[in-house]
Formats: C-alpha cells, sequence, structure tokens
C-alpha cells in the first residue's frame, strides 16, 4: 500500500476483494466494510456499534489489502453537526438541514467553538478514542466523512441561497468558507491524532490505507457552479486541503462534474481521483469509462474503483496496475477463484466469459439455466450447484451491465 500510494508496484498490483467465509451467510456487494447505520441512530453507543462490526468482520474473509476498517458512521458532512445542526436519520442516510438567512451565517459559524461545551464535537472526540482503544492493532478505525465545504453550507443556506449570495455578497461567501475549512483541518486532525495513539496508520470512508495522512477532498455542490465560479469559490479551497495532507484522493461523485477533471489533475499534489459515474450511469470500472481512467493514469494520478467481479479481470488488462487500486466482493471462495485477476492465481473469469461468447454466437444476450448446463457438459466442466448458480448469474449480469455485450 505504502508503494502504490507513491504510484510504484512492487511483486504485483494492488486489489481489495471480501469472501464470506464458509458457513457465513453472504452480507451482499462490499457490506463487510459498512457500518449498520447503528450510530447514526443511537450517537453513543460506540461499544455496541463495534460489535456489530466485529461480528461482520469475523464471518469475512479479507483478501490482498482489504484492511478490516470500522468508521464511526453519522452520514456525511458530521461538520455540520459541530456547528449546531441536529443530524435527522431516515432510510440509511443521515440529513443534515437548518435553513439559516445568509445575514446570519457568518455569525453563526464564528460563534462555534470546537472545544469540551461543543456536544457533537466532544462525542467524535470520545467516540474515535474508545474505538481506536477497542481495536488497537486488531483492526483500523477510520476518520469520520467530515464532509465538503460548500456541501456544509449549503446545508444552511441551500443551495439557491448559496448562488444569490455568490453574485450579490461573495464576500459572505468566503468568509464562510475559511471558517468551515479551517474547522475542517482542525477536525481532522485532532481525530487523526487519537487513532494515531492506538492504531497504525490512516484510514477513511474510502476505505484505502495509507501509513501516513490522507483524506478524501470533495465538493458535491460543484454540479451546480458554472466554470468561472468553480474556480473563484472551490477550486482554491480544494488546493489549500490537499496541501494540509500527506496525500489525497478527489472524490469526483456525478457527471456534472466531468468538466472539472483537467482542473483536478493539474493540482500536483493531489495523489489520485476515486471516479463514482452516478445513478443511471454505467458503474465504475465500465468499458464507457476507460478513455477516462487512462486520462487520468496519463496524468500520473492514481484510481480507486469499486466494481462487481466480472470487470476485474478486465480492468486490470486494460489500465496500468501502477496506482491502481480495485476493490471487490466475492460470494463464495469456489467463485473467488474463478474469477480473480490471474497475479493471485484466479482463473480471471474464463468460464463466464467464454459462456458468454457462446450465448452472443447464437444471437442471444441472456443464458438460462439449461443452456449454462449444455455449455459445461460441451466443455467437459463439473461445477458444483452452488458454484454453477453464481456463475451464471455472473454471465447474465455481464449481459445486463456491459454495453459492449
Amino acid at each position: 500500500m505504502e508503494a502504490w500510494w507513491d504510484h510504484e508496484i512492487i511483486d504485483r498490483p494492488v486489489i481489495s476483494y471480501y469472501v464470506p467465509k464458509k458457513g457465513s451467510v453472504p452480507l451482499g456487494y462490499i457490506d463487510a466494510l459498512n457500518d449498520d447505520w447503528y450510530l447514526a441512530q443511537h450517537s453513543d453507543e460506540i461499544s455496541e456499534s463495534l460489535k456489530n462490526f466485529e461480528e461482520r468482520a469475523l464471518h469475512t474473509y479479507f483478501g490482498a489489502e482489504a484492511i478490516p476498517s470500522f468508521m464511526p458512521n453519522y452520514g456525511p458532512g458530521v461538520l455540520a453537526a459541530v456547528f449546531g445542526i441536529e443530524p435527522k436519520y431516515d432510510s440509511k442516510t443521515v440529513w443534515y438541514h437548518q435553513p439559516t438567512k445568509p445575514e446570519d451565517i457568518i455569525e453563526l459559524l464564528e460563534n462555534v467553538k470546537l472545544n469540551q461545551s461543543n456536544r457533537w464535537y466532544t462525542r467524535l472526540l470520545k467516540v474515535t478514542e474508545i474505538a481506536s482503544k477497542l481495536a488497537g492493532k486488531n483492526y483500523q478505525i477510520s476518520i469520520v466523512d467530515i464532509g465538503g465545504v460548500l456541501d456544509i453550507l449549503s446545508s444552511f443556506l441551500g443551495p439557491t441561497n448559496i448562488l444569490l449570495t455568490m453574485k450579490r455578497q461573495p464576500e459572505i461567501i468566503d468568509r464562510c468558507r475559511e471558517i468551515i475549512l479551517e474547522k475542517i483541518l482542525f477536525l481532522f486532525d485532532k481525530l487523526q491524532s487519537i487513532i494515531d495513539r492506538h492504531c497504525e496508520g490512516c484510514n477513511t470512508w474510502l476505505n484505502v490505507w495509507n501509513k501516513k495522512r490522507w483524506n478524501p477532498v470533495q465538493c458535491d455542490f460543484i454540479a451546480m457552479l458554472n466554470p468561472k465560479w468553480f474556480k473563484r469559490f472551490v477550486l482554491p479551497d480544494i488546493k489549500t486541503h490537499i496541501e494540509r495532507l500527506d496525500y489525497a484522493i478527489y472524490h469526483m461523485d456525478g457527471p456534472y462534474q466531468l468538466p472539472y477533471l483537467d482542473d483536478f489533475l493539474k493540482i500536483s499534489e493531489l495523489t489520485g481521483i476515486e471516479w463514482v459515474p452516478g445513478a443511471g450511469e454505467p458503474g465504475q470500472g465500465a468499458p464507457e469509462w476507460m478513455h477516462l481512467y487512462k486520462k487520468i493514469q496519463k496524468a500520473g494520478k492514481n484510481i480507486v474503483i469499486d466494481t462487481t467481479p466480472e470487470k476485474v479481470p478486465y480492468i486490470y488488462r486494460e489500465l496500468d496496475p501502477r496506482g491502481l487500486f480495485v476493490r471487490t466482493y466475492y460470494r463464495s471462495s469456489r467463485f473467488a477463484e474463478y474469477m480473480l485477476p490471474s497475479f493471485l492465481g484466479g482463473e480471471e473469469g474464463r468460464i463466464v466469459h467464454e459462456a458468454v461468447d457462446w450465448v452472443k454466437s447464437k444471437g442471444k444476450n441472456y443464458m438460462n439455466n439449461a443452456e449454462f448446463q449444455l455449455f459445461l457438459e460441451m466443455n467437459d466442466l463439473n461445477v458444483d450447484k452452488r458454484l454453477k448458480k453464481e456463475l451464471l448469474q455472473s454471465v447474465n449480469n455481464m449481459f445486463k451491465e456491459w454495453s459492449i455485450f
């Protein structure tokens, strides 16, 4: 992982994968990483939340560079709670919303002190301390999802008021940005210093371990900005944030951020990019995004990709393995053997890809059980019943998710 952060490679590419242990019920795609939103509903019950995590982890095999890591999950942008917004949990997410007038926002933010009298600040310190002590060297504790500058400001002003204030009174936005970024950096340092006393290294909600300090940098709000305002109100904060870290990955979320990719790639201190296409778009690692990934790599940046098992071998064939971090989830250890890349001793999904080609030759884009059984018999392949179901599902996933088919 140290080599990966420095865009180097040792004996094989980096990869992170998860498999339910034998006899365990499959948790679903990468659920071994995810908190059960217990803390979001019971804010101080860190011991119970850790107990839930450890139970899931005990039933999970962490493969290659998959490092067990627990993140106290209060939803994205928890700094808004430190500024006084009471979080509202609903349907596996947390909402931060407190309508505030532009003329009142600076005083509100300035009056917030990060000290022992701040309920949410002390809660985050306490929870991180307890979690880090319990985790020790057994697993990692990740920094909470602190949030991005304008995303946190939007929790108070809302998008419309932010845009109007940018136009009419930009000095208000500038002062708010200054206050929020200062608190982001301060909170990060405080929390990571606690983790440093008990655990090894630094991790975040993106779950990519580093020996040194790093954090995802983000601003979902730029989807609402034109290029001029992006450069005026967002880019300087992103650069400042990155400069305060040893390493940084930009979380580029959704197609509306694509126009700013060149700006991100020009930031010399930025280590890498995680591209999340968004709802309704082809998923991470899809062929449609290969030109994008190659552009990022050409600029010397690392890439983080969460994807499905079928795409993993394809991604490693198409992209430079230096700086490439791919994470996936296999439904069983036997299934993993068939689907893992060859550099880990896997078969790279050979059966699945050959079955796809066989179905395509018949002019079809779906395979049923009888057809798959015939394919296996024709090729003298024997697989057990459970594995056959998993492989067939992967065949049809390729037709469903991949436009090249």
